[in-house]
């Protein structure tokens, strides 16, 4: 924690690149640190989610058998994500870079597509939930 409020304090307090002091643009100078120790905190933790998560799941038969339900339905929702996915290349104005392309685009509709199906059931169950409670 205190690297990271460290890392924090310079990010913002710790001056900008040359060049792009001043602008709109302006990037500060530890923007390729503050990312990286983004990336191994995320690394971190998962790590430990995965950890915890095994040793909880191998305890209990009962926990292994709705761990592999859990991941059935998710593979399931992934499949159906990938196949609802469009892979037409854009046509955007003033962009030649590399993400522009069948596969890239296909991932993130796959992405996107099951992120929409996981906030849908969210906000159902959460609906669901509520009016239960009341005829309860």
């Amino acid at each position: 924690m205190a690297i990271s409020l460290v890392l924090i304090g310079i990010f913002f307090f710790g001056g900008f690149v040359e060049g792009t002091e001043g602008t709109s643009l302006a990037e500060p100078l530890i923007t390729e640190t503050i990312l990286r120790w983004a990336y191994i905190l995320l690394v971190i933790t998962l790590v430990a989610v995965l950890g915890f998560m095994l040793m909880s799941m191998f305890s209990s038969v009962k926990a292994l058998k709705r761990t592999g339900i859990i991941l059935g339905v998710a593979a399931v929702l992934i499949f159906i994500s990938y196949q609802l996915a469009d892979d037409t290349v854009l046509n955007l104005i003033q962009y030649s870079g590399p993400d522009n392309v069948p596969k890239t685009l296909k991932i993130v509709d796959t992405a996107l597509i099951f992120t929409y199906i996981l906030g849908i059931t969210a906000v159902v169950s959460i609906l669901y939930t509520a009016i239960a409670n009341i005829f309860k």
